[in-house]
């Protein structure tokens, strides 16, 4: 049996997530709906979504103060993570209790876009075109608004030779070495997927993958719940290796973790957050398309990548020294060591992928 280690939310971060919750739907109730679809997008208030940690961090302190410059309106934010944004929107699809929401690529795929969000009035978006040609569609549910690149982290105080390949994480020299988040995050999801490819699987056949779980298991320290508790073994030197992502990595790093990552050979993967608007906003789809846009310009990108270190969908940004000496000189060359996942084949299979990783570490 490995020792798991599983962190949860303490009472108080409960209480103070869900009083913050309660004040923005509150503030959304009071909010000023005058602005419609025929008059120019200036003041007013938006109820927006954020992912916790870095991402609320960040929209705090850069995006929502460029919306409010660009607008003249306020913006409440709510962090929260991906399916607990869904739920409640779900639970009061027409009265939503946000206008703007920032999910994961997994959940954003997984839920019924018709039904919850509206399409991108693309031609409203200033900064739509400056998107990497990829990232652009006009059927648009939503835009991607960063991509975190997952490869290897790593200790380079126990670790002198840097790892080169994901396959390294199974030598017989980091035996109890090497943490895995559970399969419920993204993370471990696309690690298997990168996993059962090496070893002839593919998209939707992950057995590959789960023969070689099976193997890894004595080299296994733990399975964590969540990233937070894989920083936690990091800070404490009691793992060595991992996947991870770069962006958190370099933020640890800035606070003195003995911590690095390295893209293997066989590539790494990305992880991509996306804006959406809501149906029925209580603020006007102006006001929702304006944060949006800022959230994609050229400046806000920019300094998320430079502060958060996320790679930017922007094609006009540039790539700064600490991501390029990772990662390559631009983003064309950069997003094609990454692999993007197949979400619509991941999510009609997630849950017994789940089941059955469980039951292989826990064998």
């Amino acid at each position: 049996m490995l020792n798991r280690r599983m962190l949860s939310m303490s009472r108080r971060a409960m209480l103070g997530t869900s009083l913050f919750a309660g004040a923005s739907v509150l503030l959304k109730a009071c909010a000023n709906s005058a602005t419609t679809s025929n008059t120019p997008t200036t003041g007013g208030k938006l109820i927006a979504t954020t992912l916790p940690g870095s991402w609320e961090q960040f929209n705090r302190t850069v995006l929502v103060p460029q919306f409010t410059a660009d607008t003249n309106a306020e913006a409440a934010l709510v962090p929260l993570v991906s399916a607990d944004q869904v739920a409640k929107l779900q639970a009061s699809p027409n009265s939503p209790p946000f206008d703007v929401l920032s999910l994961d690529s997994g959940v954003f795929e997984g839920v019924p876009k018709e039904k919850l969000f509206q399409k991108l009035p693309i031609a409203q978006l200033q900064n739509y075109s400056e998107l990497a040609p990829q990232f652009q569609t006009q059927d648009a549910w939503g835009a991607l608004i960063g991509v975190q690149a997952v490869g290897i982290a790593y200790n380079p105080q126990a670790i002198k030779t840097p790892p080169s390949s994901w396959k390294d994480l199974w030598s017989s020299q980091y035996k109890g070495r090497v943490a895995l988040m559970a399969m419920r995050n993204n993370h471990t999801i696309g690690f298997m997927q990168k996993i059962a490819k090496i070893h002839g699987g593919s998209s939707e056949n992950l057995e590959p993958a789960f023969d070689a779980l099976e193997e890894l298991t004595p080299n296994l320290t733990g399975v964590v719940a969540n990233a937070g508790a894989l920083i936690t073994l990091f800070q404490q030197g009691e793992v060595d290796l991992a996947p991870h992502d770069l962006n958190s990595v370099k933020l640890l790093q800035s606070k003195g973790v003995d911590i690095d990552w390295v893209m293997p050979q066989e590539g790494g993967f990305a992880l991509t957050p996306i804006m959406t608007i809501v149906q029925n906003p209580t603020a006007s789809v102006e006001l929702a398309t304006a944060y949006v846009d800022a959230a994609i310009s050229a400046d806000v990108q920019r300094q998320m990548t430079e502060t958060n270190y996320v790679l930017p969908t922007n094609r006009n940004v540039p790539i700064p020294e600490a991501i390029a000496q990772k990662l390559g000189n631009n983003l064309a060359e950069i997003l094609s060591k990454l692999e993007f996942l197949d979400w619509a084949t991941i999510n009609k299979h997630r849950t017994a992928w789940i089941e059955q990783f469980d039951q292989t570490v826990q064998a």
